[in-house]
């Protein structure tokens, strides 16, 4: 499966690319797809998971014989071992054999003294099977199926950030542009207003003053236009950087604010439920499995340990002629002294234990609060999506009033440029309250899947 995404990520960046700079266009599922692809956080992650699987696989093999070949070779100014007739404690049977090799010695060739091991070469190898560790081998290879558990976790949760973050910059750049289009509005009804004003003084019916508020407000909104402007290309250059693709100035995207919200209430999720299924507590049960086999290898450490082995030799390292030789054999260690330490070692473990199970219940209660305050702020966040349209149809009623008496001649121009504001102001408050409800809803279906 991740490398069916991955191969659908990497045809998207092509499409993306030879689709050149001009006129990009880019949708929200998308900008995640290549967000997961490109970015670096989420590429070390994967390596984690992928250098847990080898420590995994390097554990594995403590199961296995250990097998070693040796190689020695030796060479001595003065024999390394030396013995003749003086050498004998015994002084009447170094008497006799003195007479005796007088005698016959050097008739029969024999030497008046003897030595060997002068030099000498020899091969051989050994294999050593693990019997019984004290537990050791097999709880570190659980630990370490407990550790790539935990890194494909990990992977998973920052995958999740960056699709948090990727989204927010995502709707950044959607609200500049749907704000940019509230003032570009404002300013074409602006100046529409200025050139109505300017003939009602040419008339004789307005005075400067009152088109000099016009005019101060065309350059109020067009100076907000320009910060706009900046804002957005700013917002598109970090989405961009998220997603990997080349940076435009044109670059469309696709999802818009101007779709219905509809109700949070289908979302809803049990708090207790919700937490007993997020990564997060899985990985708090990690954390207590590996505290737990942890202190099962300290208590390893204080096991017997048996072992058994075979070993084999070809040289001559004592006499000149060369020989073979081989062995089995079969070792038991038992710590004696060790003992004192290993206890003070089982007591720190356990405590590592109880300190992961304290943990998990801390935790977990916290994490529950926080699903139950993510559904609030989803259910005010809805709530603030009516009052923003109730604004915005209340603005816009009372700005076609304040026109027809403006026009009327009851009302000067600043009443009119007041509820002109009023309208911008209310616009821009739904447009934030509209991206407000979409991440609450994106953080709240990723605190409950």
């Amino acid at each position: 499966m991740k490398n069916y995404r991955k191969y659908w990520m990497i045809w998207i960046l092509c499409v993306l690319l030879c689709a050149g700079v001009q006129g990009q266009s880019l949708s929200l599922d998308s900008c995640l797809t290549l967000a997961l692809e490109h970015d670096a956080s989420v590429r070390n992650a994967e390596m984690n998971v992928e250098m847990a699987r080898l420590v995994k696989k390097q554990a594995f093999t403590k199961y296995f014989p250990n097998i070693s070949g040796v190689a020695l070779g030796y060479y001595s100014l003065n024999p390394l071992v030396e013995f003749d007739i003086d050498d004998i404690d015994n002084a009447a049977a170094r008497q006799w054999l003195h007479n005796y090799y007088m005698q016959y010695g050097h008739a029969m060739g024999l030497p008046e003294s003897i030595s060997f091991a002068e030099k000498g070469v020899s091969v051989g190898a050994t294999l050593v099977q693990p019997v019984f560790m004290g537990g050791q081998i097999a709880h570190g290879n659980q630990l370490a199926r407990v550790g790539v558990e935990a890194a494909e976790l990990q992977c998973d949760l920052k995958e999740q950030e960056v699709l948090l973050q990727t989204e927010q910059s995502y709707w950044l750049v959607v609200s500049l542009k749907a704000k940019r289009q509230t003032v570009l509005t404002a300013l074409a009804y602006l100046d529409t207003l200025y050139r109505d004003a300017e003939g009602a003084q040419a008339a004789g019916l307005l005075t400067r003053n009152e088109v000099l508020k016009v005019s101060l407000k065309r350059t109020e909104m067009q100076s907000n236009l320009l910060r706009i402007q900046n804002g957005i290309q700013l917002a598109q250059r970090a989405l961009c950087q998220m997603i990997g693709v080349p940076y435009t100035d044109d670059i469309e995207l696709t999802d818009t604010l101007a779709e219905e919200m509809m109700s949070p209430d289908y979302l809803f999720a049990d708090p207790e439920t919700s937490v007993s299924q997020r990564l997060e507590t899985r990985l708090l049960d990690l954390q207590i499995d590996a505290a737990r086999l942890q202190r099962k290898m300290v208590i390893g450490e204080a096991l017997p340990h048996l072992m058994v082995g075979a070993g084999f030799a070809y040289g001559n390292l004592i006499f000149e002629d060369y020989a073979s030789n081989g062995l089995v054999f079969a070792s038991l260690q038992v710590p004696l002294t060790g003992w004192w330490e290993n206890a003070y070692k089982q007591k720190e473990a356990a405590l590592k234990v109880q300190l992961a199970q304290r943990d998990y219940a801390d935790l977990t209660e916290k994490m529950a609060l926080e699903t139950r305050q993510a559904w609030n702020t989803l259910e005010e966040r809805y709530a603030q999506l009516d009052l923003a349209e109730k604004m915005v149809e209340e603005a816009s009623a009372n700005l076609e009033t304040t026109r027809q008496n403006y026009e009327a001649g009851l009302l000067p121009v600043s009443d009119l440029l007041e509820a002109q504001a009023l309208l911008c102001q209310a616009l821009d408050q739904q447009v934030d309250f509209r991206i407000d409800y979409k991440m609450a809803v994106s953080r709240y279906q990723q605190l409950t899947r």
